[in-house]
């Protein structure tokens, strides 16, 4: 599997990192593996489930903030079930940090939005 990128969210803590899995989904998009870490180095969230859209580079930034997106899914956001296997941390997170994350995607949408690492 190839690495694609590894991103720090600016001054959060937060990281980000993905990887190519060669495999498609049913409409023929590429499917990428991520990684989702919180200020302390915990892994919040990680997969194989996240189709990246036709129109974003797989290595990316439109890529990486579609991906974010899925992952600060808040209660309000969505169907109450789809948090139904969510952990302790990953609803505290969901409770928490993922407003200030998606407030702060909003207000970095220039090229200094992400602080790459890979």
């Amino acid at each position: 599997m190839e690495k694609l990128r590894h991103v720090s969210l600016g001054d959060t803590g937060y990281e980000l990192e993905t990887w190519d899995t060669n495999k498609r989904d049913g409409l023929g998009k590429y499917i990428i593996r991520y990684s989702f870490t919180n200020p302390k180095g915990e892994v919040l969230f990680e997969g194989e489930d996240f189709a990246c859209s036709p129109m974003h580079l797989i290595d990316g930034d439109g890529c990486l903030r579609s991906l974010l997106t899925f992952l600060t899914l808040r209660p309000g956001d969505t169907d109450r079930e789809y948090f139904d296997n969510y952990t302790e941390k990953q609803m505290a997170f969901a409770e928490g940090d993922a407003e200030y994350l998606q407030l702060w995607m909003m207000e970095n949408d220039e090229e200094e939005f992400w602080e790459i690492i890979y």
